[in-house]
This record gives C-alpha cells, sequence and structure tokens, in this order.
C-alpha cells in the first residue's frame, strides 16, 4: 500500500538521523506530506532510532488523527510529535514543500546557542542546496509560538536555525529535506575548522548570487 510505502520513508529517516548523529534519541521530527494532503508524522517520546513504520501517524492537514488507532507502543497508543503544529503551519505557508525535518546536529546547534551568524558563504554545496539560512528567535519547544516564526521565517528560505534549539530544514520530498539538514552540519563543523586554521576564504556576494540564480 501507498501509505506503508510514505510511513516507511518516514521511519527511515528518522533512524538515519539518530544514526548520522544528527539528533539525540528522544528528539527530532519528521514528516511527509502525500498528494492527498495527508501527513506522515514521526511520534512523540519514543526512541528514534527504533521507529518503524507501524508507530508512524497518519493526520490530515488540520492535525486530525486519520485513524482511530495509531502507531502502539508498548500497548500504549501513541501521540503526534510535540512539534506537530510547526509542520502544519509550515505546509501552509509553503504548498511546495512535501517533507520537513527538526533534529539537533550538535555543531549546528551550537551555533543556534551563540550570537555569531552561521553564514553560508564558504562552499558551493551549501549554497546551491540550501541557499539563505534563517535564524528564528527563540520560543518554547511545542509552543504556538515557535510554529509561528518558523512558518513565516521559511516562507522565503529552506532552512533555519532556531535560537537555543536546533535546526529545521524542508524539502520537495523526504531526500532533500533530510540532504539539506546533512549539509547545514557540516557547514557549520565547516565553519569551526577554518575558523580554527584563520583567514577564512569567502565566497563573495557576485559569486554567491550566480550560485543561487543558476539554481533556485
Amino acid at each position: 500500500m501507498k501509505k506503508n510505502n510514505e510511513k516507511q520513508q518516514v521511519a527511515e529517516i528518522m533512524n538515519r538521523l539518530y544514526q548520522r548523529h544528527l539528533t539525540n534519541c528522544m528528539s527530532g521530527n519528521v514528516s511527509l506530506k502525500n498528494d492527498d494532503g495527508h501527513i506522515f508524522i514521526t511520534p512523540s517520546q519514543i526512541d528514534k532510532n527504533s521507529i518503524t513504520k507501524k508507530q508512524i501517524i497518519e493526520l490530515d492537514s488540520e492535525g486530525n488523527y486519520l485513524a482511530a488507532k495509531q502507531g502502539v507502543h508498548n500497548s500504549k497508543t501513541l501521540k503526534a510529535s510535540i512539534e506537530t503544529r510547526m509542520h502544519l503551519l509550515i505546509y501552509q505557508q509553503r504548498s511546495d514543500i512535501k517533507a520537513i525535518i527538526h533534529a539537533h546536529p550538535l555543531n549546528a546547534t551550537a551555533w543556534a546557542c551563540s550570537k555569531q551568524e552561521l553564514t553560508n558563504n564558504l562552499c558551493t554545496d551549501a549554497i546551491y542546496y540550501i541557499g539563505n539560512i534563517v535564524r528564528i528567535p527563540y520560543s518554547l519547544m511545542g509552543s504556538e509560538m515557535l510554529a509561528k516564526n518558523v512558518s513565516q521565517y521559511l516562507v522565503e528560505s529552506n532552512a533555519a536555525l532556531l535560537n537555543n534549539h536546533g535546526v529545521v530544514t524542508i524539502g520537495t520530498n523526504l531526500f532533500q529535506a533530510y540532504y539539506r539538514m546533512e549539509l547545514i552540519e557540516y557547514l557549520a563543523e565547516l565553519h569551526n575548522k577554518v575558523l580554527q586554521i584563520g583567514s577564512p576564504l569567502l565566497l563573495d556576494n557576485d559569486i554567491i548570487n550566480q550560485i543561487l540564480n543558476n539554481t533556485h
């Protein structure tokens, strides 16, 4: 069944995030929206490394559960991610987006906890696949304010650092959203190493604009 395939994709990406050290075992969330507008999202409070397709929650575009009994773990019905509202609002703001990832990669989150800006001006790949990285003011996790802020800031961007919290990436498919998350962590670590070496060689705005104009 198509739904099983969509649930499998979400579960596999969540497992991969944990295995690649892009989030910890109890944090982060992944969602996928299908052509019918149904949203498949990871559950709350469960080991991210062991999530299976049977535990992925299916919602309508308003966040209503589409089955009387959703994913089950230890005989208890699971609840959708605490950040479900954030995912719903992003999909409402960006009709072109079909996948959302929220995670806590160490290096990128360190930049989110710093006053220094993680500028995307070091390497072509990050500029090509991510574009502008926005920074979002702090709001409590799971709050309506966080959901509103993230959805509004991502209207014209595909990636965001959440102050003192983590990272959100979006894409037209799950792999694109995942790759952007991986690239942000790579960029953050690259910045750290370049700063240790000193004298960073930055791409100028003309080059960056040429890259963006050819890809976005």
